[in-house]
């Protein structure tokens, strides 16, 4: 692993000397080639050598195989415009560097001609550590650029401890699966359910973990594993790993949405992960759905969250005498309506409304055609997923709502950590978002 990234700096031969970047701070010197072309230009007021050209011919190769998966140098050549002699060149550097492989042949579709070999990551290259903090526990793994997590585990802490102790209690539930892979990370994804600056790499707010606010997670994880630590909001990771792993790939215009205890949003805009001004996360569940509506947790009304987590759901349910009220969650609500309960049927049709309100409005403003969705609600079964789908187009103008889906995100449970390794594979690597 070592070698990889000695091998990646080689070929990224101004990488290092570029910009040298504080640890968990921006993208390490090493990022490899996006930092490199961007400092490129910047310098050369928009010349860029053939050096530059060949960083970024790479990293279009690179994010070729992130969107479509395992290809062929044939099918990289069209999919990226460049002669196959170009192509050959890049591989063999990416080959030799440890970071690609070339699987066994593959028949051709038609029957004719040489069966091609595709090209994917190697499943010792690229090792990301990856920590996904949630309130009371947190899950830390080491996985690859293929998805596959090499190791795991998860530990409880406290969430309503001070942050020195907080932060310590992370880093030891981390070093008990990371410590054994040191010296082979390419570096740390930490995510984390908080409202997060991600240039400055600081926690702003968190309503789950209050003591997470002021954390050095970052600086003391890259401290630790001598490699850097990136951080990010949870569901924005969220959708960065939708695009290295899940239905995202591909996908240039789509939004990861987490719905429990508050609402969610990871929005990708032409393959680019969207951010706020100064890298301040997307507060999508704090814009306004009715001006008339309650008081919000974060002091204003009406806020998107107020109808679409938890909090809403439960009280409609005691409100509505639906049983086990005050512990329901749409899994429960989709049971008590596939045995005929009307009322719990009613919740849960209301509960898409409010849902479609906020979804309906995203596809209104960006055109967005793919939800995936986080949470709780993804154990609510296809019919609720299809009523839903339903609900966002009834709510949009007709020349947006042709193609919209709304779908469960494949994930599952390890959204957290993919997304996490996927945050610090997107640094390394220089690709989009």
């Amino acid at each position: 692993m070592a070698r990889t990234g000695r091998t990646l700096q080689a070929l990224d031969r101004r990488g290092p000397a570029t910009r040298p970047v504080s640890a968990g701070v921006g993208p390490p010197a090493s990022a490899g080639v996006g930092a490199v072309l961007d400092d490129a230009a910047t310098l050369r007021g928009g010349l860029l050598s053939s050096t530059d050209v060949g960083s970024a011919n790479r990293a279009r190769l690179l994010q070729a195989l992130v969107d479509d998966g395992p290809t062929s140098r044939a099918d990289l050549a069209r999919r990226i415009n460049v002669p196959r002699a170009t192509i050959s060149t890049i591989v063999t550097g990416l080959l030799e560097a440890g970071v690609l492989q070339e699987d066994p042949p593959q028949p051709p579709l038609d029957g004719i001609g040489k069966p091609p070999r595709p090209l994917w990551f190697a499943p010792d290259a690229l090792l990301c550590g990856a920590i996904s903090v949630s309130r009371g526990s947190v899950d830390t793994a080491v996985i690859n650029a293929r998805g596959e997590i090499l190791a795991r585990g998860r530990s409880q802490i406290s969430a309503d401890g001070a942050t020195g102790a907080l932060d310590d209690e992370i880093v030891a539930a981390a070093s008990s699966v990371l410590w054994a892979f040191r010296g082979r990370l390419t570096g740390i994804g930490l995510t984390v359910p908080a409202l997060c600056h991600t240039d400055s790499m600081q926690v702003l707010a968190c309503t789950p973990i209050p003591s997470l606010v002021g954390t050095r997670l970052p600086p003391l994880l890259s401290e630790a594993f001598g490699v850097p630590c990136v951080l990010e909001q949870d569901v924005r990771a969220f959708a960065v790993g939708e695009k290295w792993f899940g239905l995202g790939r591909g996908i240039p215009d789509f939004a990861a949405l987490q719905f429990g205890v508050g609402v969610g949003a990871g929005i990708v805009l032409t393959g680019h992960l969207m951010s706020g001004r100064g890298g301040h996360s997307v507060q999508l569940g704090h814009t306004c759905v009715d001006p008339d509506g309650i008081a919000c947790s974060c002091g204003l009304r009406g806020c998107w969250e107020t109808l679409a987590g938890h909090r809403w759901l439960r009280n409609e349910a005691v409100r509505r005498g639906v049983p086990g009220g005050r512990d329901t969650t749409p899994k429960r609500l989709a049971g008590r309506k596939a045995a005929g309960d009307e009322a719990a049927a009613g919740l849960l049709a209301a509960y898409g409304d409010n849902l479609a309100i906020g979804m309906a409005n995203l596809v209104q403003l960006l055109s967005l055609q793919l939800f995936i969705i986080h949470g709780d609600v993804v154990h609510a079964g296809e019919e609720f997923r299809a009523e839903l789908q339903s609900k966002v187009v009834a709510r949009c103008l007709p020349a947006l709502a042709g193609d919209v889906r709304v779908e469960y995100s494949a994930l599952d449970q390890d959204a957290g950590l993919l997304g996490a390794a996927a945050t610090v594979l997107t640094r390394r690597l220089g690709v989009a978002p």
